[in-house]
């Protein structure tokens, strides 16, 4: 029906996309994507979505959106499987040429390939090299996770194998519940921390030092866009690909991660394993997916910060010397 009513396209692409991607087995529903893929792309032409546009009306039209979804799911098809690969990769390359000639993309643009290359910090810092996956180690944020995981897993530890419930952990979540429909049903749990200034105090009373340690850094406090939670990604779950919020990064430590090499992300055309301990740093305002192979749940602190480029804000961070 939505290919004969073009004002139902995108949001029939939308439903697909968010609602449409898995079966309750958790199979992904492969003809359900094609659809998206393709009601993103005919939704383009209906909204009128043309190099033409100033970019105040390209940005009121959702053409990001439109364009940048039927991009990256015709890419993710191609490479998914070998069926249907040249068609459904000429459909993805076909669209990231074109925008490659809007103005709002043209300088951002020029280094991009595929549609996995596309992200949004890259408007926002054009000098600066993009990049899937950051060195944690020149990151600040990353650094201290590190340094205080001790902390942090025991707190979260205690709140799992909390003695009066049967699950600390579901218990908080139920009390705070988040919604995002990303993943496998019932395959990706979250707790709030903090999300855009407000904390959830519950969760400190359970966590105090983990809360206590975080409220120290600049990258958090003093950044309107941030969100920090804890994630539990159960086994033989997975996460759609999917495009993050421009301007920060995201630093993830993996607090329990049993089973090496079992858990992990793929950001653009880069990929990452979570290693028990040790922090990642992800732009993921590129399209990212995740996927557990493992047997055990894996739970990792995911904050949002300030990029480090980012010259609005006390950050604490110097440019140069994370890159």
């Amino acid at each position: 029906m939505a290919f004969n009513e073009m004002p139902l396209a995108l949001a029939a692409a939308q439903v697909l996309y968010l609602y449409g991607w898995f079966a309750r087995s958790g199979e992904i529903l492969r003809q359900n994507v094609i659809l998206a893929a393709q009601l993103f792309h005919v939704s383009i032409n209906y909204a009128g979505c043309s190099r033409d546009l100033p970019s105040d009306h390209w940005l009121y039209l959702a053409c990001d959106v439109r364009f940048g979804h039927a991009a990256m799911l015709y890419t993710w098809l191609a490479q998914s499987e070998g069926r249907g690969y040249n068609e459904f990769h000429e459909q993805g390359q076909q669209l990231l040429s074109y925008l490659k000639t809007v103005p709002r993309f043209a300088e951002a643009a020029k280094t991009w390939t595929s549609a996995f290359d596309i992200n949004f910090n890259q408007f926002r810092y054009p000098d600066i090299i993009s990049k899937p996956i950051w060195n944690a180690s020149k990151v600040p944020l990353a650094v201290f996770l590190e340094e205080h995981y001790a902390t942090f897993r025991a707190e979260l530890e205690a709140i799992i194998n909390a003695g009066d419930v049967e699950d600390g952990y579901e218990a908080i979540r139920r009390a705070d519940v988040s919604v995002e429909s990303l993943s496998t049903p019932g395959g990706w749990d979250a707790i709030r921390i903090v999300r855009y200034g407000d904390w959830n105090e519950a969760f400190c009373t359970f966590a105090p030092k983990t809360c206590a340690l975080l409220r120290t850094r600049k990258e958090l406090v003093n950044c309107p866009y941030v969100n920090t939670n804890y994630y539990k990604l159960f086994p033989g779950a997975h996460l759609k690909p999917h495009f993050g919020n421009a301007p920060r990064l995201t630093a993830h430590l993996a607090v329990i991660a049993p089973e090496p090499l079992r858990s992990g992300i793929s950001v653009g055309s880069a990929q990452s394993l979570w290693i028990e301990g040790k922090s990642m740093v992800i732009d993921d305002t590129f399209p990212h997916s995740v996927s557990h192979w493992g047997k055990l749940p894996r739970y990792v602190l995911a904050t949002w910060f300030c990029h480090p480029c980012d010259e609005n804000h006390d950050s604490g961070q110097i440019c140069a010397e994370t890159l």
